[in-house]
């Protein structure tokens, strides 16, 4: 989720700064990314790792809805309230530790 939150806020850095299509292209990563982990499900697996997969699923589905609905409402920056609404986090440095 840390990177993810990174991706989609380092899109809209890349839309602020004209590349309009970074969004869609981080949505493009996410399809490809979630149809590999799809993939993986189908095969032999333990159920452990069965599990864990399937719990990336879906939030990697989730992620790509949010994505999706950001690219809809046409949302350019960061502070709009679509993504401000999002749970979100984030790696401190400082801290060596993950914040929401």
């Amino acid at each position: 989720m840390i990177i993810w939150v990174a991706n989609v806020e380092s899109a809209f850095m890349k839309v602020q700064n004209g590349q309009l299509e970074a969004m869609k292209k981080l949505y493009e990563e996410s399809v490809e990314n979630l149809t590999a982990l799809i993939k993986m499900v189908q095969g032999d697996l333990d159920k452990p790792l069965r599990q864990k997969i399937m719990v990336l699923i879906t939030m990697d589905t989730h992620s790509r809805d949010v994505v999706d609905r950001l690219i809809n409402e046409n949302v350019r920056k960061a502070e709009e309230f679509q993504w401000q609404s999002q749970f979100k986090f984030y790696w401190d440095t400082a801290k060596n530790d993950c914040k929401t």
